[in-house]
């Protein structure tokens, strides 16, 4: 997988990533957060514990915080040193091989990282390796049948390939290498032995912070940014009833 680890790439603005993105995360983390505490109360033993694989600045584990014991795997070296800083238990690397043999969560928590990750057969039976009994998998990752997927594709095939790339990630330090919907999920799941338990959406868009999401992308100049921030803006309430771009898909132990 190629990703920055050292923090060398400055294709991507972290400041205006985490600004565009801050307030639509957190309210979809609120609603997945809510989900795991009804699935996983917190037992005789205390709280149960949680792997949030590629945790970015941290915005998941800051949500569970108080019903689950966390603990964060983030390869970039910036980011993981910004969510070490913010007091969370953040390990620099790769999934699975930080990891001890031995260690066993309740969760594994994959937040718009499987689409990264290019052997995704071998990340979930390394889930299963990691999981404890009636441990759950959680796969929150854009899916392919989501309107703005299959718009942008439509306007690729009409030699417009622009929103297609960037819905690809092209160019940043790691690209998307997979779209997901219900089937292929299901597919890969069985083969590392775990089922579909519960399928939800989650908005993907919100106006707050469209304008620096976009210039989260270097290249893209400020004119450009706000032509295309207006448009998804008024679009915004059609989208919202259209298929949504994001799913989560909650997996056990077959």
């Amino acid at each position: 997988m190629d990703i920055d680890t050292d923090g060398l790439v400055e294709v991507v603005d972290e400041a205006r990533r985490e600004e565009g993105l801050g307030h639509l995360r957190q309210r979809n983390f609120q609603v997945l957060a809510a989900d795991l505490v009804g699935r996983k109360p917190a037992g005789p033993s205390g709280r149960p514990t949680m792997l949030d694989v590629g945790c970015a600045h941290g915005w998941f584990m800051e949500s569970v915080q108080h019903h689950f014991q966390t603990t964060g795997i983030e390869p970039d070296a910036r980011i993981a040193a910004l969510a070490v800083g913010k007091g969370l238990a953040v390990r620099k690397g790769f999934f699975p091989d930080v990891l001890a043999a031995d260690e066993r969560f309740d969760v594994i928590v994959f937040n718009d990282v499987l689409e990264h990750i290019p052997d995704i057969d071998a990340a979930l039976r390394a889930c299963v390796r990691h999981l404890r009994h009636d441990g759950v998998v959680v796969v929150n990752a854009p899916a392919r049948t989501g309107v703005l997927y299959q718009t942008s594709r439509w306007l690729a095939r009409l030699g417009l390939p622009a929103s297609f790339d960037r819905m690809w990630q092209e160019g940043f330090p790691s690209p998307h290498v997979h779209y997901l919907d219900d089937a292929s999920m299901a597919a890969i799941g069985a083969n590392a032995g775990l089922n579909i338990a519960a399928v939800r959406t989650l908005p993907s868009m919100t106006a707050r912070g469209l304008y620096a999401r976009i210039r989260t992308d270097r290249t893209v100049s400020a004119p450009k940014a706000l032509a295309v921030s207006a448009v998804l803006t008024v679009a915004s309430p059609l989208v919202s009833v259209m298929p949504a771009d994001i799913k989560v898909w909650l997996l056990q132990a077959s």
